[in-house]
């Protein structure tokens, strides 16, 4: 007697035979790759126009965890010139995109290494530091040769759930930046009352470069004008905050709002790599989390049809 002929088999993947869409990378859209180069950039810009002395005064901070880091390897003061090309090239493999399952640790590596062994790092290189420390779970099971590629084939689902979780922790981390430096400005009286711009843009540290003040003195003269720019400020902040809470395409908002702030910032103060560091980060928590979709029962509704 002859055996009955097998049914059919699906044609395509399980999860396309179910209907689903095909499981997706969290972070397989551009603002993840563009978000950790600006991140890269700004250390890079660090190196490039910083020398030595001024990062290092009295040496490179070594001690603990630090000891293995790029600066502190070999004899004191050792060969100074060649840890900054090093690091120079490791950043602008970094920026090429090129492996970032890999990358990712020497991304991460560079920044501990440079804003834990300067003498004094600012708020943009501790959350640079955090932030490459949270693309090592996102991106260790990333496949892709390249990150620029946006089709890839998923990860295992470990490494799908690490992902996801770490985009979330990015979220959670600007949030928290953005609303604390909303808050603590609405606690100043000077900031409520709209006259702290021009206090911080006349600063002798801070103010504004030479060029700018013929441009921008008779905007900081006026009142009104002077109140509406430092409210636009706070309210740029509590913008970025309050688009970390919401989903997809609204939150995505916050990346113009990044990208209006800080520039005005960098601008006005001369603060590039702080300014390209924050974009960065906001590029980074805005970046897509694609469905993980369900991992064995497509396959479970496959053999039960067969069985049938």
């Amino acid at each position: 007697m002859s055996r009955p002929p097998a049914p059919p088999r699906p044609s395509g993947s399980p999860l396309r035979a179910a209907g689903r869409p095909p499981v997706r990378y969290p972070a397989a859209g551009p603002l993840l790759g563009v978000g950790r180069s600006l991140l890269a950039l700004a250390q890079l810009l660090t190196l490039l126009f910083t020398s030595d002395a001024e990062l290092f005064p009295g040496g490179p901070r070594c001690g603990g965890g630090r000891l293995l880091t790029l600066w502190c390897l070999g004899p004191p003061g050792g060969a100074p010139g060649a840890r900054r090309v090093l690091a120079v090239l490791g950043l602008l493999l970094v920026i090429s995109g090129w492996l970032p399952r890999w990358t990712a640790v020497l991304h991460w590596y560079l920044t501990f290494g440079l804003t834990g062994t300067m003498a004094v790092a600012d708020a943009g290189d501790m959350a640079a530091r955090i932030g490459t420390l949270l693309l090592l779970p996102l991106l260790l099971g990333d496949p892709r040769r390249w990150i620029w590629t946006g089709r890839l084939r998923p990860p295992v689902p470990a490494w799908r759930g690490a992902g996801r979780a770490a985009l979330l922790l990015l979220r959670v981390q600007v949030l928290i930046v953005y609303a604390q430096a909303a808050g603590s400005k609405l606690l100043d009286p000077l900031w409520r009352d709209g006259t702290a711009l021009y206090y911080w843009l006349h600063s002798h540290y801070w103010g504004l470069a030479p060029a700018l003040r013929p441009l921008l003195d008779p905007v900081l003269a006026n009142g009104w004008s002077v109140r509406a720019l430092t409210w636009t400020v706070i309210v740029l902040e509590l913008g970025i905050a309050g688009c970390m809470l919401a989903p997809g395409r609204p939150r995505r908002a916050a990346v113009p709002a990044a990208v209006l702030l800080h520039g005005g910032i960098a601008l006005c103060m001369g603060l590039p790599g702080f300014a390209l560091t924050m974009v960065g980060l906001v590029l980074l928590a805005c970046a897509d989390i694609g469905p993980l979709g369900p991992r064995w029962r497509p396959m479970h509704i496959r053999c039960n049809r067969a069985a049938d």
